[in-house]
């Protein structure tokens, strides 16, 4: 039965636990505050020193008693390094605690602990423990070892050093910390006192340890100093270490000399200036370390700007005077106004680089207007090279396909000023690769001119549909820079312009009454036509050919004798691939086309492709174009591209008018574009056989668009198909 004495001592045991565990849990949520995590700790090892020593003299069993004996020993031997490492972040002097010497700090709490709980082994802790029970109260004798008394005089060392902190920040603080401090200083020696009587003054008496039971006052005073003096909110440390970041990190720099400008004082952040140690600049004559001619001594107040290396710095001049009004010397105060200085000038940049955009917009929609009405490829270069030319934003515009650049050719279109500036000549070898195309994309480039009287910048800007470069567009500025948004800016517009050829050619193909046909061979390898050929030893066919919208078109391209795997993976490189039909007399497979082929471009030229195969490591194409002009320009892209090529035949021919007369041709007709691409699409893939090569939602992935969507154009052609077959009125 616990006695009534026990259960006063628990209850006052306890009442301390509960306090300090309480400032313990609200200093860890305040963590972020200086000294708040290391106040916490303190408070969690007073915890468990006095949490343990309730439990421990109401328990009356000799093993368990010294168990909570040693569990005590976790908040015995930490409790001194905790108060010193708060008195070290709360003073502001927190640059002294690394994970280094906290681990330093930490190492005589544990050995201490580790010595309690092995004691039976060496009894270097204790020599002897003997369990008593005196009024009800369960108390131990213990006589101590060389590891107590070193962690005594450790721990007394630490607290030592702790309260000289305190007691520092009291007499420096002018009164601002002078209640936090004492009411701390409080609640240190009031168990300080208790523990020091009770080791050196109590030892040989069995009585009770008075330490726990102060902590009741220092968990009281601790509170106070938390809740009502602001423990946290007005920290020492942001006094001490605020005053020394504002001297270390001042960027004002000081120079005074006397009035022979001979130096006199000079700090840390003036050596930037003067680029030598302030010793050394002591004594030497400002002309000796600085431009000196640009400050006026004789002005009050002056303000001057020097630049060194790569630097401004503003200088403000002021005179010293002594008690009679004589002067002495005077003061340079130095800013680095460095970062304004640049601040200004990138707005400045920014500003005119928005009003150039803003004015370039301005011509791209007069440009946009002029290419609607725009019937041939020379008018679509001469509406976008006239809207640039009468801008103010260039001085010269021209355009001319890649031959011309290098010299091949004599087609040229310029507006503007032609004596401006004369268009940098470009490599031919490779122009596409080195000039205009960077990571397979097409971009504009800024040249500077060959040295002239004028000093000006030119732009190329590469005219493109999908990869396949039309031509060249070429912009001279008097501006010595052209921003990434404005060439952004000039990259669209050759893409419009390249849109605009690529529309033109194909309404003048349809609409023809005559055509060039070309035919060409090539054993180019960069082909991929040619490379997956050669690659799967196999012959290659072109099925047929539809449009995919604005992405290009779908190449359905037979096989005879090869390994249609080794043909996709080739042909993966340049665009998707699906294998609808792997037989053994007849293999299919769609392909999505891209620039980078020879196909592709001829494609995205405009070029009407009738034939096209690969056989005995050649390629054979046979394309209409609408003109002469347009025969010449796609051959000269070609060779440029594809080297390895050349022309077999280019010939002129009628085509005649084909008149809507039987079902088939008044069906097409009245399909869509849409619809008839989704009916040709299915046909090739085999969606109508059975069974189908291919299903619904595979043909309209190779289309780009959903399968709802395929069904619906499908279901509208074949409806026309059938309303043109049973109702042709």
């Amino acid at each position: 039965m616990v006695s009534n004495s026990a259960l006063a001592h628990v209850s006052l045991l306890s009442f301390s636990a509960v306090t300090t565990a309480s400032l313990a849990a609200y200093s860890f949520r305040h963590r972020r505050e200086p000294g708040a995590t290391w106040f916490g700790f303190l408070m969690l090892s007073l915890t468990i020193w006095s949490g343990c020593y309730a439990i421990g003299i109401i328990t009356f069993d000799p093993t368990w008693r010294m168990f909570w004996a040693r569990v005590q020993w976790f908040g015995v031997a930490t409790v001194y390094v905790w108060l010193f490492l708060f008195a070290l972040c709360y003073t502001g002097y927190d640059e002294f605690i690394t994970r280094r010497t906290t681990l330093g700090l930490c190492f005589v709490p544990i050995v201490a602990i580790i010595g309690a709980w092995t004691n039976p082994l060496h009894h270097l802790l204790w020599r002897t423990a003997e369990v008593h029970i005196v009024d009800g109260i369960s108390l131990i004798g213990f006589r101590y070892g060389p590891i107590f008394w070193a962690d005594i005089i450790y721990g007394y060392a630490l607290i030592a050093v702790a309260t000289a902190l305190l007691l520092r920040l009291i007499f420096q603080s002018d009164y601002l910390y002078t209640d936090q401090s004492a009411l701390l200083l409080v609640g240190i020696a009031a168990p300080f006192l208790g523990n020091v009587a009770d080791n050196f003054f109590w030892s040989s008496q069995l009585i009770i340890d008075p330490t726990p039971y102060a902590f009741t006052l220092t968990g009281l005073t601790f509170g106070y100093a938390l809740f009502r003096r602001k423990l946290f909110d007005l920290v020492p440390a942001t006094r001490q270490l605020g005053r020394s970041a504002a001297i270390s990190q001042l960027d004002t720099g000081v120079l005074i000399v006397d009035n022979s400008r001979r130096v006199v004082y000079c700090n840390t952040a003036a050596t930037e200036l003067i680029r030598c140690d302030p010793v050394d600049a002591l004594g030497r004559e400002i002309r000796s370390l600085i431009d000196s001619t640009v400050i006026d001594f004789d002005a009050e107040d002056a303000l001057a700007e020097l630049d060194v290396d790569d630097k401004t710095y503003e200088v403000r001049t002021s005179s010293i005077t002594d008690h009679s009004d004589r002067q002495i010397g005077h003061t340079l105060v130095i800013h680095d106004i460095t970062a304004r200085k640049r601040r200004e000038q990138r707005l400045a940049d920014q500003r005119d680089e928005l009003a150039t955009v803003n004015d370039l917009n301005v011509v791209i929609r007069a440009v946009n207007q002029a290419l609607v009405s725009a019937s041939s490829r020379e008018a679509v270069e001469r509406a976008v090279c006239e809207r640039l030319a009468d801008s103010d934003l260039y001085r010269t515009a021209c355009t001319a396909d890649i031959a011309t650049w290098t010299g091949d050719a004599d087609r040229w279109l310029v507006a503007g000023d032609p004596g401006a500036a004369t268009p940098p000549a470009l490599d031919g070898d490779g122009i596409e690769n080195s000039v205009l195309e960077r990571n397979n994309e097409p971009q504009t480039q800024t040249i500077a001119p060959e040295p002239t009287t004028d000093d000006g910048t030119w732009a190329i800007v590469p005219v493109v549909y999908g990869r396949t470069v039309h031509g060249i567009l070429g912009l001279y500025t008097d501006r010595e820079e052209i921003s990434d948004q404005e060439r952004a800016v000039l990259g669209e517009l050759g893409e419009i312009a390249g849109h605009a050829v690529n529309a033109v050619g194909m309404r003048q193909l349809l609409s023809a009454e005559a055509v060039t046909e070309v035919e060409l061979e090539s054993t180019d390898a960069s082909d991929s036509l040619l490379s997956a050929s050669i690659t799967a030893a196999c012959d290659l066919k072109l099925a047929g050919l539809v449009p995919r919208g604005e992405d290009g078109h779908v190449a359905y391209i037979r096989l005879e004798d090869g390994d249609v795997s080794v043909v996709a993976d080739e042909l993966r490189s340049s665009g998707d691939v699906q294998i609808i039909r792997d037989g053994e007399n007849d293999t299919l497979l769609d392909w999505q086309v891209a620039g980078d082929s020879l196909l592709g471009m001829l494609v995205d030229f405009g070029a009407n492709v009738r034939h096209t195969s690969v056989e005995d490591d050649h390629a054979s194409y046979t394309l209409e174009v609408a003109a002469e002009s347009d025969a010449r320009a796609l051959i000269d892209a070609v060779k440029t591209r594809f080297p390895d090529t050349w022309v077999v035949a280019k010939r002129s021919h009628s085509r005649p008018i084909e008149r809507a007369e039987t079902f088939t041709e008044n069906s097409l007709e009245d399909l869509t574009d849409r619809q008839a691409e989704a009916l040709e699409a299915a046909y090739r893939a085999g969606y109508f056989g059975w069974p189908r090569d291919s299903t619904a939602e595979e043909v309209a992935s190779v289309l780009d668009i959903s399968a709802p969507t395929f069904h619906a154009h499908l279901r509208k052609a074949e409806e026309q198909l059938i309303a043109d077959l049973f109702d042709p009125e």
